[in-house]
């Protein structure tokens, strides 16, 4: 901004040397310079909403300025993306643990979330889950996460979860051969799966509340209760999702 203003002032000085006639030749498309660079700086200024911002960026912005600005916006979403997931991770083990609480006897909590495995192609069929969090009580494993598995797995809990409700099973009548023997080498013998659902009703994933062999899972007005309790948990769980959701970060970088 210093050598601009050092420019204009050696040219004005320039003007004043000179005689009358080369003078008033040159004054107005002079004026009509200024006046070009006064517009052209009003609307940066406008456009940025601060004086020196706008300056900045009517007559000193470089392309390598521009550049470390871009760089400077991807470190602040990638600190707001690890945020959020460690915000967002802390809140569902916090939901989970008051589930597995709240479940008589149970051994384990663990949450599945739902996502298309195959980006820009949809259907059932390709869609997939992932088990991200897991708690357990103690004397139990809580299991390992698992990645991009194929949502028919669920197959006999889906059409109970896509309607909002929970579904109650012995894992040795489910008929999907994978995820009975995926709980059963777990020591499992009984599970609760209730959904996790936005406030649009969109199915997002599901809570599993499992018992394992000799565990006394909870009958009748017991297991009804719990099953209201779970379908909360879910809604809350859904919430905490969305802090996940590139919108929720972009709502925590510096001057959101």
């Amino acid at each position: 901004m210093s050598d601009f203003l050092g420019t204009l002032k050696a040219l004005l000085d320039f003007i004043n040397n000179l005689g009358r006639p080369a003078r008033s030749a040159l004054l107005q498309p002079l004026a009509t310079v200024l006046l070009l660079l006064a517009l052209y700086a009003g609307w940066h200024v406008q456009d940025e909403g601060s004086v020196v911002a706008g300056l900045r960026v009517a007559f000193l912005d470089t392309r390598a300025s521009r550049s470390q600005r871009d760089r400077d916006l991807e470190a602040a979403i990638l600190r707001a993306e690890l945020y959020q997931a460690a915000h967002s991770d802390r809140l569902i083990n916090q939901l989970l643990t008051a589930l597995l609480h709240n479940a008589p006897h149970a051994a384990r909590v663990r949450l599945g979330v739902i996502h298309n495995g195959i980006s820009g192609i949809t259907g059932i069929g390709l869609l997939r889950y992932d088990v991200t969090n897991a708690v357990a009580a103690p004397g139990h494993i809580a299991g390992d996460s698992m990645q991009n598995q194929p949502l028919s797995e669920w197959s006999d809990l889906l059409p109970k979860l896509l309607t909002a409700r929970c579904e109650f099973s012995q894992v040795a009548d489910l008929s999907n051969v994978s995820s009975r023997a995926r709980l059963l080498s777990m020591g499992a013998a009984s599970v609760l799966a209730c959904p996790v659902a936005d406030i649009h009703g969109a199915l997002l994933g599901s809570v599993f509340v499992v018992w394992d062999i000799g565990d006394r899972p909870p009958q009748a007005q017991a297991l009804a209760e719990l099953t209201e309790y779970a379908k909360r948990i879910g809604a809350q769980i859904a919430a905490a999702l969305d802090l996940r959701t590139p919108q929720a970060q972009l709502r925590n970088l510096p001057g959101k």
